[in-house]
């Protein structure tokens, strides 16, 4: 019920206190946030769940939750491989929730014949490292390009 910017910076202290931002948060912190906290606002029952679910935004490598990785299908490995092919086509200055959305279904749903609960699982945990996160494609959007790639060739190493 609170507006996005209020809720936003209510955040910051467990982001904080978590080692996730500055407080107050850096410039790219503040956007980053900003961004994300609209799409986790409604999936959040405690402030203090932020660092959990927001908590990929702000490192560099993913730390991969138990639970998350058990729950991986057999073909995890090629569902990545698949996906990051598909994201390599999409152009950098295009990398949006919408073409994302459109090319991983193109390469997963209609190309690999994949449910989409199957398909997008694995790209969760291995942009999130958990099965729960914020919507997937928008948070490849904030991640870009090159990191969403980086983070899906990094679970397959890690799968191998």
């Amino acid at each position: 019920m609170l507006e996005p910017a209020d809720f936003a910076s209510r955040l910051v202290p467990y982001l904080h206190a978590a080692g996730l931002v500055a407080n107050p948060p850096t410039a790219a912190q503040q956007a980053t946030l900003d961004a994300a906290a609209p799409l986790v606002q409604e999936r959040m029952q405690l402030l203090g769940e932020a660092s959990g679910l927001l908590g990929f935004l702000f490192r560099d490598e993913v730390a991969y939750d138990e639970d998350a990785l058990k729950s991986l299908p057999a073909n995890a490995g090629e569902v990545l491989v698949a996906s990051v092919g598909a994201l390599e086509l999409v152009p950098e200055q295009g990398f949006t929730a919408a073409a994302v959305q459109e090319a991983l279904a193109g390469a997963l749903i209609d190309g690999l014949g994949l449910k989409p609960r199957v398909a997008y699982g694995p790209l969760r945990v291995a942009v999130s490292g958990r099965r729960v996160s914020p919507p997937l494609f928008e948070s490849m959007e904030l991640l870009g390009k090159a990191e969403s790639v980086r983070r899906l060739g990094a679970l397959v190493e890690h799968l191998s």
